[in-house]
Formats: structure tokens, C-alpha cells, sequence
């Protein structure tokens, strides 16, 4: 589907306080499996503590809020209950998409890239991407068309890639002139372009982070 991509917002349990302060996450893993909900809250005993919720397929990720309020979120990823997120996993790691974006409390809004918390709009001096592989470059290109735009998440699906690592990838390949984003400025489409018929842009300043906030917020 060809649209802006738009972050979703997941459920909460709201023990947040304004005057809290804040220890942010860089990263997390999933501890342990639990079959419903009620099960698995308890186990959210402190900051980085991650559970996922499974019966038969995967349902919901409950996770420890990451900026250090003491709250709590219900990530759903059942379509049948719901706008749901999609959750990838490489090895041990955990990837989720869209982006996390905490309607109340403490309003985080993260991105959950290789188990690594990516922050938006604050906490970001401290965010670490995960290891880049320039490989993936070549297959992005070769996913390309030279009329229609594809999206990011479309290319991900296709490559059975995490869409934040195909997004990325992409990105560069901007950056080299071997493919462009559309004239309306969004920044999930790309198409192929010819070297000889453009110049390499230059990479923008702020790098990938600069570029997923014009992503998520225009």
C-alpha cells in the first residue's frame, strides 16, 4: 500500500507522574512468553523488561516503558483485534513496525529496530543504529522499478526484510543518485533513476534519524 507511513498508537497502563525522572532505554529483549495479558503484566517488573503475549501465533508485546515513567504499553500485533504493529525477528533480536508512539503520559514515541530503542523527537543523542549491512544496497536496487514508485514496506515484504533496514538502504541509494523519491516528498516510495542521467544528491545533515522524523512527521 502507497501511503505516508503514520506511527501507530498502542494501549497503555497509565503510571506515569510530570515529575518523574527519566532514564531512557537503548535497547531490550523479550524475557519470556506468556498466553494472555493478565499473565504477562506482572512479569513487567523493571525498566528493558519486554513480554510477548502468544497463543498459537504472536498477539501482543507488552513492554516496560522505555523512557523510565513506570508505565506500561500493550503493543497489539493480531490484525483480527486491531491496527496492529509487525513484529520481525532475526536471531534473538525483535524489530517492530510502524514506530511506537505513546498517546498519553509520557508521550514517547520510539522506534523497536534489532531490539535497539530508537528514539524520536527526544532522547535521540543517545540512540545507536543497529550494524549496517551495505549488501542490502544491492538488492533494494534491484527491487526498484524505473516508472513506479514502490514502497519501503512493499521492497521489505518482497526481500523478507525488516522494513527500518530496507528504509535505510534506500536512503543511501538517494544519496548516490541511484534512486529518488517522489515530487510530494515522501519518503516510503522510491524509484530507480540512471546515473547518467543524474547527479549523486548529497547526503542530507543529521543522517538517517533527520531523515525518519521528515518520514514520520513531514
Amino acid at each position: 500500500m502507497v501511503r505516508r507511513t503514520r506511527a501507530l498508537k498502542p494501549s497503555t497502563e497509565l503510571t506515569w507522574t510530570a515529575s518523574r525522572t527519566y532514564s531512557p532505554l537503548e535497547c531490550f529483549t523479550v524475557s519470556c512468553l506468556a498466553k494472555h495479558r493478565h499473565d504477562g503484566d506482572p512479569l513487567l517488573r523493571e525498566l528493558g523488561d519486554a513480554v510477548l503475549v502468544h497463543r498459537g501465533k504472536p498477539r501482543s508485546l507488552l513492554i516496560a516503558c522505555p523512557d523510565g515513567c513506570g508505565g506500561s504499553l500493550s503493543v497489539n500485533l493480531d490484525p483480527r483485534a486491531g491496527k496492529a504493529w509487525r513484529l520481525y525477528r532475526k536471531g534473538n533480536a525483535i524489530s517492530l513496525s510502524p514506530s511506537v508512539w505513546r498517546d498519553g503520559g509520557c508521550k514517547s514515541h520510539f522506534i523497536v529496530w534489532q531490539s535497539r530503542i530508537i528514539w524520536c523527537d527526544r532522547f535521540e543523542m543517545g540512540n545507536q543504529e543497529p550494524a549496517y549491512d551495505a549488501a542490502l544496497e544491492a538488492d533494494v536496487l534491484a527491487a526498484l522499478d524505473a516508472v513506479r514508485f514502490r514502497s519501503t514496506h512493499e521492497i521489505a515484504e518482497e526481500l523478507n526484510e525488516i522494513p527500518w533496514n530496507v528504509a535505510r538502504a534506500a536512503r543511501k541509494l538517494v544519496d548516490r543518485g541511484l534512486a529518488e523519491y517522489p515530487a510530494d516528498a515522501q519518503r516510503d516510495r522510491l524509484r530507480k533513476t540512471s546515473m547518467q542521467e543524474s547527479n549523486p544528491e548529497q547526503p542530507r545533515k543529521g543522517g538517517f534519524l533527520a531523515w525518519m522524523r521528515r518520514l514520520l512527521l513531514g
